[in-house]
């Protein structure tokens, strides 16, 4: 794999990182993929309760049957809330609640930094993008599909990674 080069502020020229320039476990090193689907896992569990209570409290009994409508809102503010969940946290604490738990953080992909709003931005924004296709059901299978591209790669770097020129990283 060749490597890219970037310019530095001071004028030198800086390879991107690889793999080989992380240590192979503990802290530094590349999040491994179960991990980071646990912290996913979590995270979205989070996001879709308040839906879930919200689905509960506005279920109806007709003829004896218990029927669920959720609200038109629904959708929207989940898919607000969801894009506003990642990016505070990663913008503001460089990880999530599942990421907090599971010892991962996110940071800048050419420097390791704090990612900036647009950086968190972005990688907040694209996995959640889908939802506001008109996909129907299949819009949170590319959800799922979108988190899952961060399985595979030298860096472990999904697509909401790449975009958002993030990486993240194990913090134990």
């Amino acid at each position: 794999m060749q490597q890219s080069e970037q310019i530095d502020p001071i004028g030198s020229p800086r390879k991107s990182p690889t793999a080989k320039d992380f240590p192979a476990s503990g802290p530094f090193s590349l999040a491994a993929p179960g991990p980071r689907f646990g912290a996913r896992a979590l995270d979205l569990a989070v996001i879709a309760l308040p839906v879930l209570i919200v689905i509960a409290l506005t279920a109806k009994t007709i003829d004896g049957q218990l029927q669920f409508a959720s609200p038109g809102w629904l959708l929207p503010a989940a898919l607000a809330f969801g894009v506003a969940y990642d990016f505070i946290f990663v913008f503001f604490a460089q990880r999530t609640l599942g990421k907090m738990v599971f010892g991962l953080r996110v940071v800048r992909y050419v420097d390791g930094g704090r990612p900036t709003a647009s950086q968190s931005g972005l990688r907040a924004l694209l996995p959640w993008t889908p939802l506001a296709l008109p996909l129907g059901p299949f819009g949170f299978a590319v959800v799922l599909m979108v988190y899952g591209t961060g399985i595979g790669g030298e860096l472990h770097r999904g697509w909401p990674d790449t975009v958002g020129g993030t990486l993240v990283i194990s913090t134990r």
